[in-house]
């Protein structure tokens, strides 16, 4: 009986570290994470095509319904899209629950419920999401330059609402920042 557990055991413990072992290979690939390779649809059907995000820089936030840090987020970026409207800049929500977990229907009344004004997307097999962390932790902001590039770092995590604006603003501006001074030395 002992031998049989202690079997199990090694058996289990081998799956684990093997699935670990894939699922890591698959983060370390020479996988491109430009604004181009995301292709999404939002809940009311509409295909999201990264490259369509081209010459705006992108704030790609991924979250989900059951997150409070997610919904504290949710409505500063709602804010931040307000006081940058003039910019070219492009906010997208992307929940990475699948139908199961909440319907299309369900996460257009999460968003009418929190004033969203922004597009709602969803990653539900979380492949989108795997290009950009190893594992999960919500929120998470990836940000994209106006050229389409992957900006590093990500922001993970919800502070204070005031620090928290202070923090994407400065981001923001950055890349708003980076992208007039290409344009002005002719990059």
């Amino acid at each position: 009986m002992k031998r049989l557990c202690f079997i199990t055991l090694l058996c289990a413990l081998l799956s684990c570290a093997l699935a670990l072992k894939a699922h890591g290979q698959g983060l370390t690939t020479n996988q491109t994470t430009d604004v181009d390779t995301i292709h999404l649809k939002s809940v009311d059907g509409r295909s999201y095509d990264g490259a369509s995000l081209r010459g705006s820089v992108v704030l790609l936030s991924f979250g989900a319904t059951w997150c409070e840090p997610c919904q504290e987020e949710l409505k500063a970026l709602e804010q931040l899209k307000k006081e940058y409207k003039d910019k070219p800049v492009k906010f997208l929500w992307v929940s990475v629950e699948t139908e199961e977990q909440v319907s299309n229907s369900g996460l257009r009344n999460y968003a009418k419920k929190l004033k969203l004004t922004f597009p709602v997307l969803r990653d539900a097999d979380r492949l989108t999401f795997v290009r950009f962390s190893p594992r999960l932790r919500l929120p998470t902001i990836v940000f994209f330059d106006k050229s389409g590039r992957l900006s590093m770092p990500n922001h993970v995590g919800m502070a204070e609402s005031s620090l928290y604006l202070k923090t994407m603003r400065a981001r923001l501006d950055q890349l708003l920042t980076m992208a007039a001074a290409n344009n002005s030395t002719g990059r």
